[in-house]
């Protein structure tokens, strides 16, 4: 069994301009926006950073000249990469994760507001986007591109607002069918936001994991918190979150992080050691073909409970394994 525990280092990042490589070996550049470190490009992967390949995903009109311009259009599904967890990092690099509606939210105030906050974001003058382009100075260095949409919810499919609407999926669901997305356009400098179908294709931006926020949640390490694994269901591999709280004299928690099968059998130990406070991830992969603290080799399609235990707190959730 595979174990990989990454523990989300306490610090800001500092502002100088650095770039960022996905698995497909495409190169973004980055940019500062208050505290926000984003993408100044739209997604352009393929493939997710596990090297999977990511279902569904086209460039406007599959036309690869327009993707290498504009980036590619996903899914809210596809984004997402299974998970329903909002911020979770889905199709974008490693240590970037999909924005939260509230972190689009962060850089709109930031940028004045959502009245404006649209032509602060997109490309200045009319090369890419079509005249008017109200409002559009790019003086965040947000560089919002036109990228236009797949519409695979009316019928006929199609493809449309080249040039005229610059669409993004945020990582935040309103219902089973919905989620929400930020738009920009080229008669309106305002930045706007709606919820619609998750089978739309729109571009994603991807924005640097924070120290400070997790799932949309602003936190200050106050409480325990276990996460949803996600994918979930998953196959074979799934990812699962917890945070241990600040102590006041810094002191170190005992922490364990097992797997139960339907029975309440023991089937493997993810973490058993000493935590300090933090936000910490665990991948466990259900092939059981390396060796982890425990595993009793690989394990069938079922739910599965995962229990995390440190001090007085316990929590159990369940998971499901499809193969």
């Amino acid at each position: 069994m595979k174990i990989i525990v990454t523990l989300v280092i306490f610090c800001i990042t500092g502002f100088a301009q650095q770039t960022v490589t996905d698995y497909d070996g495409n190169i973004y550049e980055t940019v500062t926006i208050g505290e926000q470190i984003w993408l100044k490009e739209n997604l352009k992967s393929l493939h997710y950073s596990d090297g999977s390949e990511i279902p569904g995903v086209v460039a406007y009109d599959n036309d690869d000249s327009l993707g290498a311009i504009y980036g590619l259009l996903y899914s809210w599904n596809a984004a997402m990469n299974g998970s329903n967890v909002p911020g979770t990092q889905g199709v974008c690099p490693c240590n970037y994760h999909l924005p939260t509606d509230q972190e689009w939210t962060i850089l709109e105030d930031y940028l004045g507001g959502r009245n404006v906050a649209g032509g602060k974001m997109k490309e200045a003058g009319t090369e890419h986007w079509l005249p008017p382009n109200t409002g559009a100075t790019n003086s965040s260095g947000f560089t919002g591109l036109p990228a236009g949409e797949f519409d695979a919810y009316f019928n006929p499919n199609k493809f449309w607002l080249l040039h005229t609407a610059a669409v993004f999926w945020t990582s935040t669901q309103t219902n089973q069918l919905q989620a929400l997305e930020r738009y920009l356009s080229h008669d309106d400098e305002a930045s706007g936001r709606l919820a619609w179908h998750k089978v739309m294709k729109y571009s994603i931006r991807c924005i640097k994991d924070s120290p400070t926020d997790i799932n949309n949640e602003s936190i200050q390490l106050n409480d325990y918190k276990l996460y949803q694994n996600y994918p979930n269901p998953f196959n074979p591999v799934t990812k699962i979150k917890f945070t241990i709280p600040q102590d006041a004299r810094g002191e170190s928690k005992d922490v364990t992080l097992k797997v139960y099968d339907i029975l309440g059998d023991e089937i493997a130990v993810l973490v058993d050691e000493e935590k300090s406070a933090g936000i910490y991830e665990v991948e466990f992969d259900a092939t059981g073909l390396t060796g982890g603290i425990s595993a009793k080799g690989g394990y069938a399609s079922c739910v599965y409970f995962y229990q995390l235990k440190a001090g007085d707190f316990i929590e159990t959730k369940k998971m499901m394994l499809i193969k």
